[in-house]
């Protein structure tokens, strides 16, 4: 990495500190809580963790415009399989849904922190040493034989490093997991959002460091042991001053106990987890000598899209607690706040995936720069799978509404459905175009895959929803924002077409948040009950 791209990370990371901390000052002197507005402390929930988490996300955008432009494809396509594997698959398995369980119960039985947090702690420590370690080398001996087999080639020894040493990573993640679900359980949702914040400078700064180095793929993961276990720390303190000492459990009564109640929720989680991204261990296991270049071909994509998916997260985490509570009331009260977040979610999601089409080829490029004809293919790829984004949305609420009225395994039992059908069309796909000597088209074919995986899931949903009484009709949700996203990109369009190059791209981007906010309020989708929200969140109506 030369200078003169180190200057402007560090001129980026200046402003974006100082926008930060402007904010944080404002924030201070201009919210003021109000214990009994719910509205407003939604929003507080939401809006901060929102903002600090798209900061984050900023910062881990830096980084992947340095690691694509820097880094060859393939060796970054091999640090990502271990990454994926480590970091969502076995993370996801031993963390075993514990974060909700512990949200759920804590924010209904405070009195039962202490004993729940020991008890959770002890059941992800031991799933650590049980089942991530065993896994992780059975995946590394597959793909060993799928290579012997002539299919693909085996890990390479960077990306066999990789995965041992991102197994490090588990221990602290767990623990500094287990503070988050505290934090959300009091809805202190903040907090975890500042100390991200925190662990993403840390964790910007060490990437830089791996990358003026010249350490590779492997310093990459040995930044990411020292960034989890600095934030555990942090978590330590803010634990025993917050709350209580951490203590940690083996009792076998309540492991059993808490064992049936959480293995629908890692379920869920884990299925999920197939539902989107299994899809890359298939390319892997049948994209012959330039397996890693597919894949990373197919990731860039989905990184470009996580800026997007900050959102859901920090709405629903907010919402949640709300959602517990109403499930034990009225059932109409619990129905018209799943109506009101999904109505915001869609309003955001149609134009975001409007843009990301519309601008997918300038993504790319901006990404991928001297490297631009060896990512081509993501073009396509990430133009396509932008369509994902708002049944993604509304499907990662629906899940919330229903561990929040305990029906958990209607969820297991929708992404069984949802991932079986995602897990045999790519192994139906994948191979044959691979077989064709067509693999740009095997990466097209997935995020089509997953588009339809998300109608699927959202189709299982939908009649568990309307027994409950809780329908989510978001056909009437649906089509304003889907018209006002088409107008959008209408309007963009003379500005891409007429002025090459960045002044177009600029253009549009200005041009096309205009618009979509007009067209919203031409069709509608802004009334008055979006206006009363409003209000009662600025406290100029009574709660």
């Amino acid at each position: 990495m030369n200078i003169d791209r180190l200057t402007l990370v560090l001129l980026l990371i200046g402003a974006g500190l100082l926008i930060l901390g402007t904010g944080s000052i404002l924030w201070r002197r201009l919210y003021r809580d109000d214990p009994a507005n719910t509205a407003r402390r939604i929003f507080k929930n939401s809006a901060v963790t929102f903002g600090l988490r798209l900061f984050v996300r900023g910062l881990d955008t830096v980084i992947l415009l340095l690691l694509v432009g820097s880094l060859d494809p393939a060796a970054l396509g091999a640090y990502n399989t271990a990454a994926l594997l480590v970091a969502q698959y076995l993370a996801t398995f031993t963390e075993f849904g514990l974060g909700v369980l512990l949200t759920r119960e804590v924010a209904r039985h405070p009195n039962a922190a202490q004993r729940l947090f020991g008890v959770t702690l002890g059941l992800r420590f031991l799933l650590i040493g049980v089942a991530a370690v065993p896994v992780a080398w059975l995946v590394i001996t597959a793909y060993h034989a799928i290579g012997a087999l002539g299919l693909s080639e085996p890990l390479t020894g960077d990306g066999q490093q990789a995965i041992w040493i991102l197994l490090l990573t588990l221990v602290p993640g767990a623990y500094s997991g287990a503070v988050t679900a505290l934090y959300n359980a009091a809805e202190r949702m903040e907090v975890p959002a500042v100390i991200e914040v925190f662990t993403a400078l840390l964790s910007f700064l060490a990437r830089i460091g791996v990358l003026v180095l010249g350490w590779g793929v492997i310093g990459l993961a040995w930044a990411a042991v020292f960034v989890s276990s600095i934030t555990a720390l942090i978590f330590l303190a803010l634990q025993v001053r917050t709350f209580f000492t951490p203590t940690l459990s083996f009792d076998g009564t309540a492991l059993r106990q808490l064992v049936p109640q959480a293995l629908p929720l890692m379920l869920n989680n884990l299925l999920s987890v197939i539902f989107f991204r299994f899809d890359l261990f298939i390319v892997r296991a049948f994209g012959g000598s330039n397996a890693d270049l597919l894949v990373q071909q197919y990731v860039l994509p989905y990184q470009l899209l996580n800026i997007a998916l900050v959102l859901p997260p920090a709405v629903t985490f907010a919402v949640f607690p709300l959602l517990a509570r109403r499930a034990g009331g009225v059932r109409s009260e619990l129905a018209s706040a799943q109506q009101r977040t999904l109505h915001l979610l869609l309003l955001i999601a149609f134009p975001l995936a409007m843009l990301m089409t519309v601008l997918a080829d300038d993504l790319v490029w901006l990404f991928a720069r001297r490297r631009f004809a060896e990512y081509l293919p993501s073009v396509t790829v990430l133009a396509v799978l932008a369509w994902f984004l708002p049944l993604s949305f509304v499907n990662g609420l629906l899940q919330y509404v229903l561990i929040a009225i305990e029906r958990q395994t209607a969820i297991t039992r929708a992404f069984v459905i949802g991932a079986a059908f995602n897990l045999t069309a790519n192994l139906i796909a994948i191979p044959l175009a691979i077989r064709w000597g067509r693999p740009q088209d095997a990466l097209l074919a997935a995020a089509v895959i997953t588009i339809l995986s998300e109608v699927v899931l959202y189709m299982v949903f939908h009649p568990v929803l309307r027994r409950e009484g809780l329908t989510p009709a978001i056909h009437r949700l649906m089509w304003r924002p889907a018209l006002a996203s088409l107008l959008m990109a209408v309007a963009m369009a003379p500005a891409i077409l007429w002025l090459p190059g960045w002044p177009g791209s600029v253009g549009a981007i200005l041009i096309g948040p205009l618009v979509y906010v007009a067209g919203l309020w031409m069709l509608g989708a802004i009334g008055a009950e979006e206006l009363a929200l409003a209000r009662r969140i600025a406290g100029r109506t009574a709660p």
